[in-house]
């Protein structure tokens, strides 16, 4: 049995670059719509133990009481960008949450399967550590140190293709994230020393930020369907 989970469903009014992108209609639903689909999927399963969706937009209210679950209101404080992203982490991921751990699950990485949400819990409850999903950046990468550019990840002037480059960055996508309230107070933050990550593919990657990952990710879960 897993240990006591409640996913936490994040979702404000306002957003900055894509007007209401997490209740606009997706694939004849919504983001917000598709992320608890499948949540309710891992409840049937025994995976978690509830949904709370956490929001200070209205339709969400809606679309949340309208499939039975419960909302913490959030404060207008902590929906701006004013509020430091610690601050937001820590009111999101423990406001109206009984259980041991939290597991945030953003409707903008609407592509993330059924499997993947459970291997994420599974790891969580074998390891005892946070999990958090990534993708892998494995392409050639400069940085720029007093207007000097530098390679980070292969030794130019050798240029080998992109499979056989020797180094590899990640990056932190906030597909899926479980953690405790006693390591999210220990360490302010989301990730941590020993967080555990859960590699996602290049279609479950897909974060929704502007009105073309909208469109691409919409095209690409509409094919998944077929």
């Amino acid at each position: 049995m897993s240990k006591n989970i409640t996913a936490i469903v994040p979702t404000r009014a306002g957003s900055e670059r894509l007007k209401n992108k997490n209740i606009r209609p997706f694939a004849d639903k919504s983001l917000l719509q598709i992320k608890i689909d499948i949540l309710k999927v891992l409840i049937e399963k025994g995976h978690i133990q509830k949904i709370v969706v956490n929001t200070n937009c209205e339709k969400s209210m809606e679309i949340a009481y309208a499939n039975n679950i419960e909302v913490v209101k959030r404060d207008e404080y902590y929906a701006s960008s004013e509020c430091p992203i610690n601050e937001y982490w820590n009111e999101v991921l423990t406001n109206g949450v009984e259980t041991e751990a939290s597991m945030l699950c953003q409707v903008t990485s609407p592509l993330i399967k059924l499997e993947t949400f459970e291997k994420c819990i599974i790891n969580f409850n074998e390891l005892g550590s946070p999990i958090m999903t990534v993708d892998y950046i494995k392409d050639y990468l400069w940085k720029v140190d007093k207007n000097k550019f530098y390679a980070v990840n292969y030794d130019y002037p050798n240029h080998p293709k992109s499979q056989d480059l020797e180094k590899f960055f990640f990056r932190i996508n906030f597909g899926v994230v479980i953690i405790t309230k006693s390591d999210l107070l220990k360490y302010k933050n989301i990730m941590t020393p020993k967080t555990h990550c859960i590699y996602l593919n290049r279609e479950e990657c897909i974060d929704i930020d502007d009105a073309i990952d909208f469109s691409l990710a919409e095209s690409i879960y509409l094919k998944l369907l077929k």
